[in-house]
């Protein structure tokens, strides 16, 4: 017995010993690195053929730490770019009016803000920017991208782009303004179906809003509802949450997940929610990313809703902005997000329940196009009959085809209705809200 008591003290010892020589080890491995890096600081500060600034050295090594990650989004921010995120975070900026991102190493547009120099211009989610006043953006970072797309207000940038399906690069030159992020839109569109587009979710107000816009969509008579995420880039997590809780009334709205089990979260609706008594389309696109995947994701796991459009970006990770002391802040990935079905989006994006492609002219269309919207004949035609009918636009189309500006009727209606200012709220420019208000005349007539 006395063998045995003694073998197991002796084991407990040898494992107690273990763990101490390998904390000892670790820290004794921890310094021996910090020490290898100030003195690579010291040679370079007293020896290198130059003098360079010790604020420079300490910078250019935090930047090292962070792009050893090889991660798109983590990056530290010093005191001007961290004051310029907590400008941009309130919600007005001076640029161009478009969230970019890294994918597969290239800066590329996630969504130009609408209204905007960006959205005006024509650029599109997916256009991957070459080209920043004519220096190339290969090896170059996220911040010192934007960081060179904005500028003062009126100073113009110009930036060349690739896109799919063009063979030539294509340069724009764009007058920076000054951007205001909207936040929602809502309306009530035929037979008292509701329409609301939730641009973002950077303003920590914008689960209220919503909520606010639901009342008063519900107060005007709604039976059912388009909730629009498309060209929505994201932003604060627990708004994307709250939000997506007025959408559900119980289960999983998101899981996240990161390297301490202790610190892993799961996110669940509550019931009272203001959106759960009505049938539910959500539009998506290439352009919606994180906190509008995680509402997408939610209402597509739990049947609440169907996806309508194209398939979503796929930014399936969180970051946190980690303040340092008088230095900036580390803007790190610290979780991977996961939808209620168990499925991290990163780089997949979710897929509608319904594909629905928005119309995109081919170059031949939209040079006929762009020669018809500046022809006085539409300008005239508009003058007189600014309550145009369908049987109105054969005459138009022949004085068209006099002047070599042969066009299909179906291009013209959205020429019409572009420049027809009365018709604020017409939508059938826009095919995929339009197969949302039919699938949801559809479900009217079944119930």
């Amino acid at each position: 017995m006395r063998k045995k008591r003694l073998a197991v003290l002796i084991t407990v010892f040898l494992l107690l010993a273990a763990v101490l020589l390998g904390r000892v080890q670790a820290e004794s491995d921890f310094f021996s690195e910090i020490k290898l890096i100030i003195q690579v600081y010291q040679i370079i500060k007293s020896e290198y053929i130059e003098k360079v600034e010790p604020s420079r050295l300490i910078e250019g090594a935090i930047r090292g730490m962070v792009k050893v990650l090889n991660d798109p989004y983590s990056r530290w921010l010093n005191t001007e770019e961290w004051e310029e995120w907590n400008v941009e975070r309130e919600g007005k900026f001076g640029g161009l009016g478009m969230v970019v991102g890294l994918r597969d190493g290239f800066i590329t547009i996630i969504d130009p803000l609408e209204d905007t120099p960006a959205s005006r211009a024509g650029l599109q989610p997916g256009d991957r920017i070459i080209k920043i006043n004519g220096e190339s953006t290969r090896g170059m970072s996220l911040d010192e991208a934007v960081n060179k797309i904005r500028g003062e207000v009126g100073t113009q940038v110009t930036i060349t782009i690739e896109r799919e399906g063009v063979t030539e690069p294509l340069e724009y030159t764009l007058t920076r303004t000054l951007i205001r992020l909207p936040n929602i839109d809502k309306r009530v569109l035929e037979d008292n179906i509701g329409y609301l587009k939730i641009m973002g979710f950077t303003d920590e107000h914008t689960s209220k809003q919503v909520k606010d816009a639901l009342l008063f969509l519900k107060k005007m008579g709604i039976r059912s509802l388009i909730l629009d995420l498309r060209d929505n880039p994201g932003g604060l997590l627990s708004q994307a949450v709250e939000v997506a809780d007025e959408f559900l009334s119980s289960g999983t709205i998101v899981s996240i997940k990161g390297r301490d089990v202790e610190k892993n979260e799961i996110y669940s609706a509550k019931p009272g929610g203001e959106g759960i008594d009505f049938p539910l389309v959500v539009l998506i696109n290439r352009g919606s990313a994180s906190g509008s995947e995680i509402v997408a994701g939610a209402i597509k796991d739990h049947k609440r809703g169907i996806l309508l459009g194209t398939p979503t970006f796929g930014k399936g990770t969180v970051q946190n902005a980690i303040p340092l002391e008088n230095r900036g802040a580390l803007w790190l990935t610290t979780a991977r997000y996961y939808t209620p079905s168990g499925i991290c989006i990163e780089g997949e994006g979710i897929k509608p329940n319904l594909e629905v492609k928005p119309f995109t002219p081919t170059p031949e269309q939209k040079e006929i196009m762009n020669k018809v919207r500046t022809s006085p004949l539409v300008k005239d035609f508009l003058d007189l009959k600014p309550q145009w009918e369908k049987e109105d636009l054969s005459p138009l189309l022949k004085e068209l085809e006099k002047e070599n500006l042969k066009i299909d009727e179906d291009l013209l209606k959205r020429i019409l209705r572009e420049k027809d200012a009365d018709k604020e709220n017409d939508i059938f420019n826009d095919n995929q809200l339009v197969q949302a208000l039919n699938l949801l005349k559809s479900l009217a007539i079944l119930q």
